[in-house]
């Protein structure tokens, strides 16, 4: 459906965009994560052909992206509908008339059974009428999406579309969008910086620090298995024990309803401590997330026992202001 190779973008001497790579299947949602700053929005843009790059691969549907120009643009640029974080919509102008608006620039000729079966879709279809400075944020959104999707794009992008929306409204977005991914088969790409959106909606994931890629495959597996890149973005915040070995564990799908601590403290006859954990949703599935602190002499036999039953595991280090803190504190 998308694929980019080596990818760079500069702005004069500032390059905002280094060797990027991914490719996006048809009826995937994508996600373009990263902090403020990274290149998301700028990545974006290059892949509908708003932004000229310096080098490397775009291609859209097998088209070229670089050199496209006049009409042959603008019709790969129809094949991808846009939503943004401030809506973009004409103030001035009724519900209807928004939504109208890319069918009336390709002369598709009478559009009310077009825009009325979008409004229904959106569940904006009591709200034709109406001038959308009256309209909610969420529903101006909606409105978005409806217009991103009159000439029945393949590609949905979204610049940060849930990022001026409270977490309710969101939520309620996030299920539009699922919807409208399943029902069309529409391949979706979002940019955000949230990490509710990248877990809620995302099949695979693109992983952006100042340009460059530090993270790229499915969500699940970089959740499960993070890098030092992936764990910043989530912000996992936990307090850990100072002495012994701290281990975060993650359950996978299959194991995460099953008493897999439980059964690892009858087999080895081990006492340990639980630090802290938590049951998050990745898509439909449920994921769990585990901290334990066990003795230094059990160490060894606790990862055999994890290796053995294929657990996603990794070793915390306290950190070592916080250890000699706490060796004074025990000291006095």
């Amino acid at each position: 459906m998308i694929e980019v190779s080596g990818l760079c973008k500069s702005y004069g001497a500032h390059e905002v965009l280094h060797n990027i790579d991914m490719c996006v299947h048809e009826g995937e949602i994508f996600g373009i994560v990263g902090h403020s700053g990274a290149g998301k929005s700028t990545l974006l843009r290059c892949l509908n052909g708003l932004e000229p790059y310096q080098k490397g691969s775009v291609k859209v549907m097998g088209v070229e992206v670089a050199g496209l120009e006049g009409r042959r643009l603008r019709e790969v640029q129809s094949q991808m509908g846009m939503i943004f974080q401030n809506f973009n919509l004409m103030a001035r102008k009724n519900v209807f008339d928004n939504v109208a608006f890319p069918l009336a620039i390709w002369h598709k000729g009478n559009p009310r059974k077009r825009v009325m079966e979008l409004l229904e879709l959106v569940g904006l279809a009591d709200r034709a009428g109406q001038r959308v400075q009256s309209l909610s944020g969420g529903q101006k959104q909606r409105v978005g999406i409806a217009r991103a999707l009159a000439l029945n794009p393949q590609v949905l992008l979204c610049d940060e579309a849930t990022s001026a929306l409270d977490p309710k409204t969101t939520a309620s977005i996030l299920d539009l969008l699922e919807d409208i991914n399943k029902r069309l088969h529409l391949t979706i790409i979002m940019v955000t910086h949230q990490m509710e959106v990248v877990k809620r909606l995302c099949h695979s994931l693109l992983l952006l620090d100042n340009g460059r890629t530090v993270g790229l495959g499915r969500t699940e597996e970089l959740f499960l298995a993070p890098g030092k890149d992936m764990q910043a973005f989530a912000d996992n915040e936990y307090t850990l024990i100072p002495g012994g070995t701290n281990i975060r564990l993650m359950f996978p799908r299959e194991i995460s309803q099953q008493a897999v601590i439980t059964h690892m403290a009858r087999s080895l006859d081990l006492d340990f401590s639980i630090v802290g954990g938590k049951l998050e949703r990745y898509l439909d599935d449920v994921f769990g997330f585990l901290i334990i602190n066990v003795p230094d002499q059990s160490r060894d036999t606790v990862l055999r026992y994890l290796k053995d039953h294929r657990l996603y595991w990794e070793i915390l280090e306290y950190p070592q202001a916080e250890k000699e803190a706490a060796h004074d504190r025990a000291a006095d």
